[in-house]
């Protein structure tokens, strides 16, 4: 019994003192860690906690022509305040917290001063070390709250912290989206923000951070801090009212008609410069957007608008002029198995080859095309080479598919009359345009291109220039010839619903039946149509060329005239609006000495307009005048309006005539238009103010 009981306590003095030596040994360790090893592992400590971060430059900003912002980076700030500091000096938050409170409160607007004292001292007392005092701060919010008692004292005596969160943003919302740019579903940046994406970038910047508690990291002033240097600005050509009323003219048919896609680009003849380029596509949710840049990126066969290539090879190899005469016999051709048709029967067989574009004869094109190149493919694949319609055209832009023209060396037996008419081939509506441009261009290719200039720092580090592929893509004789055609198809051809008095254009109209991949060219045994029309405007001295193309148009017609050439329209329309060099100018001689349409007035409205058509005025002292004319002189006398009485506006204008009403405080409406010829309350009456006086215009 007492030999066990020595064992246990033999066993227990063994264990304690081997416990008392491992607790020495621990603690003579820790000692030696601390004294011989201690700046080590503080320094290996500081390297997981104090590290660099690298801060993103501000993204340049895309403007249009103008200088109006495409797309831009609105910066805002998370304010956040680490309470570690404000312990550290205690006597400044105590000191400003009143008045801090109160200037959130003014500045927000979403709480009272109580109730943000009560918060930054409730969090103060929890010692919180990263709080978020508000997100979403503006720049200029961020710039005064700097200025504010306690946070003026700086970071490390406020604890005042702001956090930079950039948000890239369009102010013209979805428009031009594809040409702009953004990241798609698959991480990737399209359009001129995938382009330009290094210069838009800047130079990234770097930061000393260290890790609190929770993961979060706070910045620390450093001499290793780098700044950050803002990124270049693209401006484009782009004028953002003919985007505005390309894509609109573009949605509104793509609606009407119930297609798939469809784009709209415009281009300045003499330089290539786009000034607008519209591209629309169904979605999922049967709703429209720019999911793709269709102009520049898809490859379709053009139909129609590809027969003045074919027109411009033959006549620069000598084998036609406008006068050639061509059977088109009743409709049909055949070239071996395969038959070739127009979409209507002409009553005159034979017709001249102006004729034939301006009706858009197939079996013309084929038949004149297989008689002069079946055996020399060469020959045509050349000319279509010099067009510029086999090679991809360099632009600004990722992604401009590559045409599918065959070497002449592949072609079969049918391929010189299929290409003729717009089919064996696959272009993009940018290659079409670039030799419709040309031709209006007197024969010179010029580069399509989007963008105009690059900045950096309001200073041009980089601008683009007219690029010409081709000097001379044919001879002065055939673009006279091939510019007759194009009028002559808007005059007395297809496109005659695009006739105007005001505005005289020239171009193309495609209906092409499009090959939907192994389904050929009927899916589910229906045809899917491409309406397209090419052309320039004004006719004579042509100063804009423009292309539109509607893919797969199910309702409401799908002939190029009606689907793509009233897009074409409007979208001129806009621009003959907008460009007074394409008026006609006024006669002069026309307007002189005739009695004036409108009677009563404003006097120095009388003189400026008068004196410009060059006629004689005798000027009077009053704001408003009569006007009549003697002896080749638009005399002006004084016409008396007094407060408070009802004005005589009888041979007024509008403008004038609502002007002195309503100034006087009377309730107007007006019928009819022009003159005034007839007022419901009569002149000289006492004027009250809610008087209702109707007006009579004609």
């Amino acid at each position: 019994m007492i030999n066990k009981k020595r064992e246990i306590l033999l066993r227990a003095s063994i264990g304690f003192l081997f416990v008392c030596a491992l607790g020495m040994a621990i603690i003579g360790r820790t000692f030696y860690i601390q004294t011989a090893e201690g700046n080590y592992y503080r320094s290996l400590a500081d390297s997981l906690t104090i590290f660099p971060k690298t801060i993103l430059a501000e993204r340049g900003n895309i403007y249009t022509a103008d200088g109006r912002l495409l797309a831009t980076t609105l910066p805002t700030f998370d304010i956040r305040i680490d309470f570690k500091t404000t312990y550290t000096h205690s006597e400044i938050f105590k000191s400003n917290v009143d008045s801090v409170s109160m200037l959130l409160s003014a500045m927000f607007k979403d709480k009272s001063a109580t109730l943000y004292k009560n918060e930054l001292v409730r969090e103060r007392k929890s010692k919180s070390r990263y709080y978020l005092l508000k997100r979403n701060v503006t720049y200029n919010q961020m710039s005064e709250m700097k200025h504010w008692p306690m946070f003026r004292e700086g970071q490390y005596k406020s604890g005042m912290l702001s956090v930079q969160n950039d948000k890239r943003l369009m102010p013209f919302g979805t428009l031009a989206q594809r040409t702009v740019g953004f990241t798609n579903k698959d991480g990737r940046m399209v359009g001129l923000e995938g382009k330009y994406d290094v210069s838009l970038s800047g130079t990234k910047g770097q930061v000393m951070v260290q890790k609190i508690s929770g993961g979060v990291t706070i910045p620390l002033d450093s001499k290793e801090e780098i700044t950050p240097q803002p990124g270049r600005d693209i401006y484009t050509n782009i004028n953002v009212d003919l985007q505005d009323v390309a894509e609109d003219a573009l949605l509104r048919a793509l609606q009407h008609h119930g297609a798939e896609h469809g784009c709209v680009v415009l281009m300045e003849v003499k330089t290539g410069k786009i000034k607008a380029i519209a591209n629309l596509g169904i979605g999922k949710d049967s709703s429209y957007s720019e999911n793709f840049n269709y102009a520049v990126g898809e490859a379709t066969e053009p139909g129609s608008t590809f027969k003045l290539a074919t027109v411009a090879s033959l006549m620069e190899d000598g084998f036609v002029n406008n006068k050639t005469k061509v059977d088109v016999g009743n409709g049909e051709a055949k070239f071996y198995t395969l038959t070739v048709h127009d979409h209507e029967r002409l009553d005159t067989p034979l017709i001249t080859l102006k004729r034939a574009l301006e009706v858009s004869s197939n079996v013309a094109m084929a038949k004149l095309a297989f008689q002069n190149y079946q055996s020399a493919p060469e020959k045509f694949y050349s000319h279509l080479e010099a067009f510029g319609f086999t090679r991809p055209i360099d632009i600004e832009l990722p992604g401009a598919a590559k045409p599918v023209i065959a070497e002449p060396k592949k072609w079969s037996g049918v391929s010189a009359a299929y290409i003729a008419h717009g089919y064996e081939l696959q272009v993009s509506p940018l290659h079409t345009l670039m030799f419709y441009n040309a031709i209006a261009n007197n024969g010179i290719l010029v580069k399509p291109y989007l963008v105009d200039k690059v900045k950096e720092y309001n200073a041009t580090v980089d601008s683009s220039v007219t690029t010409v592929l081709n000097p001379r893509i044919c001879s002065e004789k055939t673009i006279q010839q091939l510019r007759e055609i194009l009028v002559g198809v808007v005059e007395e051809g297809t496109a005659q619903n695009l006739k105007t008095e005001y505005l005289h254009v020239a171009g193309k109209t495609g209906t092409a039946v499009i090959a939907q991949g192994k389904n050929g060219y009927k899916n589910g045994g229906k045809k899917i149509y491409q309406a397209s029309f090419c052309g320039y405007f004004p006719a004579d001295q042509p100063e804009y060329s423009m292309i539109v193309v509607i893919n797969s148009p199910s309702q409401n017609g799908y002939y190029g005239n009606v689907v793509a050439g009233t897009i074409f329209k409007e979208v001129a329309d806009k621009v003959y609006s907008l460009s007074l060099e394409m008026h006609t100018a006024v006669n002069k001689a026309v307007v002189q000495n005739t009695m004036p349409i409108v009677l009563k007035g404003n006097s120095n409205d009388f003189e400026s307009i008068y004196q410009f058509f060059g006629s004689k005025v005798t000027a009077v002292n009053t704001e408003w005048a009569t006007a009549s004319v003697s002896n080749n002189k638009v005399l002006l006398a004084e016409n008396e309006v007094l407060s408070g009485i009802v004005p005589d506006v009888t041979g007024m204008s509008m403008k004038d005539a609502l002007f002195l009403l309503e100034s006087e405080g009377a309730k107007v409406s007006i019928a009819g238009r022009g003159a005034v010829v007839k007022q419901s309350v009569q002149a000289g009456e006492k004027l009250l103010k809610g008087m209702s006086i109707n007006i009579e215009l004609k």
